[in-house]
């Protein structure tokens, strides 16, 4: 049984901390693929900033070296919210013959008792966390058996941050992303 990682995200716009942790979680876990799953509106923002098509284009520029990936638009197309537990779901249809990951950040990790169907996703799939800076994870999480945790903390990035700062310093947020996926922002006159 091979793993799959699915790597979900509005990814508005992909930054460097988003693709390290794919890397780690390739390095750590030996896995078959990675799927970065584009949300339309993720269940816990209310706005989206770039069109999907923007969206896709920066993700295509950012991973395009990382072999083993491929980017979905699952959730994208519905134009709706869809639920965690549902794209596993649909992704465990499509590789049953796998095991399905998903990948998350240790500060979503003391939110997954809020997630919908929590129980049941939890029950059915695991975890791969990603260590972010300034989110201890207690021994007393729930769910934390169903975690394989990357050993190395990733940068601490904010797609937020990156939006005000191409309006205010494009150079600080030149640093926060990959040099192809900066240059189609400003290209593209996105986030101002």
């Amino acid at each position: 049984m091979h793993k799959i990682a699915i790597f979900g995200g509005s990814f508005d716009p992909v930054h460097k901390s988003h693709i390290q942790t794919a890397e780690l979680a390739f390095k750590s876990f030996n896995l078959k693929k990675m799927i970065f799953v584009i949300a339309y509106t993720p269940p816990h923002k209310t706005k989206q900033y770039a069109y999907i098509e923007d969206r896709v284009s920066m993700l295509k520029l950012a991973a395009g070296n990382m072999q083993k990936t491929e980017i979905s638009l699952h959730e994208a197309q519905k134009l709706e919210t869809v639920y965690s537990y549902q794209t596993l779901d649909y992704f465990n249809s499509l590789y049953t013959e796998d095991e399905i990951y998903m990948v998350i950040g240790s500060d979503s990790l003391l939110d997954l008792p809020t997630w919908k169907n929590i129980d049941y996703m939890a029950g059915r799939y695991k975890f791969i966390v990603a260590k972010r800076p300034g989110f201890e994870v207690n021994k007393n999480v729930k769910y934390l058996d169903r975690c394989v945790f990357i050993d190395k903390e990733t940068e601490d990035i904010s797609s937020t941050e990156i939006r005000r700062l191409v309006k205010e310093d494009y150079k600080k947020a030149a640093l926060l992303l990959d040099k192809k996926v900066y240059n189609y922002i400003i290209q593209n006159g996105l986030y101002k």
